[in-house]
Parts: structure tokens; C-alpha cells; sequence
């Protein structure tokens, strides 16, 4: 009998043993999904850009994609490592040591399929299901607010020369950015198929968009003074003529993550509320 209560206890037990081992999360929504799940304090390891919440600042780093350490990796001895299909070649080496977890959540669907496979592999499956419907509601929320509202056409840029209007990269129709825009009554005024294209501002003329959003967060001491004066060479383009262009420095705005619905809520104040 004590034999047989001794195994239905470690039975009992194995869900929670499964779920407790140690967590490195390659990316900043990575880290924030995980820390919406519950299970932020397993983390053991984060990237230099993990900053929010507040608690992933204290977790050690390990460096970012172009200098992630692998010897500060190894050291933490995570057993289970969630990451982008951009650093797999980085870290297949660890595949032997700690299970690799590859999402893809560049668009929102694909977060939505993430957060799925981040919370079974966490063992908190319901509490998956409750955050993606958290998100899905603001969202649809937001979506309704703008169904019978005209859309706006929208200039996403996401880099460029940092004292010219040269060299622009910007948001293209596969990117969550592009599903967020349209949800919040937007329309993208790119309307090719590559990712992020890099354009000239001959391009921003033919499009003419009635919004200009400028995502700087990688240049944050940018004058914003500047930045409208460079524009403001160009008043035959709509957004520029009457003064929609808006520099965006906080960083939530580049991480598909649970809080894709303050990106909407702003865009939609942007466009109809300012």
C-alpha cells in the first residue's frame, strides 16, 4: 500500500517537476510572455533588451543577437531555451544540453500560436488561453470602435539615416505592425509584398500618406525638432501638409508581445482622438 501511495504522489507530482526547470528567453516579448504566464521567475536568463516588466531588468544577460555570450549561456544551465528562428544557427550547439523552443510570432496570429506553444511547454496551458484572450478582446475592442471610421493611410518607418530622409526602411504587410495599423483604422500606404523595403522619399511622395509614423526607439536622442524640419521640405505630401507626423521612442512598439493592445490604443487615439 505505501508503495503504491508512494507512486501516485510522484505521479501527482511529475506536471509541477516538469514545469520548474530553468528558463532563458532570447527576446524581449519572449521574456514578457513569459512573465504574463506566471513563470517569470524561472527565467535565469534574459537579453540585454529585456526591460520590461520591471524584474526582467535584474535577470543576468546574455548579450543580443549580434554578441550573445554563449559561455554566460552555458553557465546558467537552462532547461529550456525560447527563441526567434533568427538565433537557432546561434544556439543549436546547446541542443543537447537544454530543449530549444523555436516561435515565430512576427505577425499577430503568429503570437497567438506562440503564447499556445510558450504555455504548454510551461504547463500552464490555461493561463495561455486567458492571455491570448485578454489580448484578442482589447483588440476586437478597438476594431469595432473603428468599423465605420475612414481608414488612414499610413507611413510606417522603422530606420533610416539618421539626419537625412535617405535610406528609409519600413513596415511592410507581413510584419504584426501592419495587422496592429489595420485593426486600429489604419491602412499600410505601402502596398508591395517584400517585408521591409527600403525606400526613397520620391517613394513617400507617390504614396501619400495621410500619417507618418517614425518608430526611432534605436536613435532616442533624436531632436524632434529636426525631424520636422527635414519633412517639412516636402508639403506636397498629405501628412507632412497638415501635420501628421509622430515620433514614436518607447520600444513596446518593435515587440509582438502581450502588450500588442496599448500599441493599438494609441494608434487609434493618433488617428482619431488627437
Amino acid at each position: 500500500m505505501k508503495q503504491i501511495l508512494r507512486v501516485f504522489f510522484i505521479l501527482a507530482a511529475l506536471p509541477l517537476l516538469l514545469s520548474a526547470g530553468k528558463i532563458v528567453t532570447l527576446a524581449p516579448a519572449l521574456t514578457e510572455i513569459v512573465f504574463a504566464l506566471g513563470k517569470g521567475e524561472q527565467i535565469v536568463g534574459n537579453t540585454q533588451f529585456c526591460d520590461f516588466p520591471e524584474a526582467a531588468k535584474k535577470i543576468p544577460k546574455m548579450g543580443a543577437k549580434l554578441d550573445l555570450n554563449l559561455e554566460v549561456l552555458i553557465a546558467a544551465q537552462p532547461d529550456i531555451i525560447f527563441l526567434y528562428p533568427s538565433y537557432y544557427k546561434k544556439v543549436k550547439i546547446l541542443r543537447e544540453r537544454s530543449k530549444l523552443v523555436v516561435v515565430n510570432h512576427a505577425t499577430l496570429q503568429g503570437l497567438y500560436d506562440s503564447i499556445e506553444i510558450i504555455a504548454k511547454e510551461l504547463q500552464v496551458e490555461q493561463e495561455g488561453r486567458v492571455l491570448s484572450a485578454g489580448i484578442k478582446n482589447t483588440l476586437a475592442e478597438i476594431r469595432r470602435k473603428t468599423a465605420n471610421k475612414k481608414k488612414v493611410k499610413t507611413l510606417l518607418i522603422a530606420g533610416r539615416n539618421r539626419d537625412q530622409l535617405r535610406n528609409m526602411y519600413i513596415i511592410g504587410k507581413k510584419d504584426f505592425l501592419n495587422d496592429i495599423l489595420e485593426i486600429a483604422g489604419g491602412i499600410n500606404a505601402y502596398r508591395g509584398n517584400i517585408e521591409y523595403p527600403n525606400i526613397s522619399i520620391e517613394s513617400v511622395v507617390s504614396m501619400n500618406p495621410d500619417f507618418i509614423i517614425e518608430l526611432s526607439v534605436f536613435y532616442q536622442q533624436l531632436d524632434e525638432e529636426k525631424v520636422l524640419t527635414l519633412w517639412g521640405k516636402y508639403p506636397i505630401i498629405k501628412a507632412v501638409k497638415n501635420k501628421k507626423i509622430k515620433i514614436i521612442k518607447d520600444n513596446v512598439w518593435l515587440r509582438p508581445g502581450p502588450r500588442v493592445g496599448q500599441i493599438a490604443g494609441k494608434l487609434y487615439r493618433l488617428f482619431y482622438e488627437e
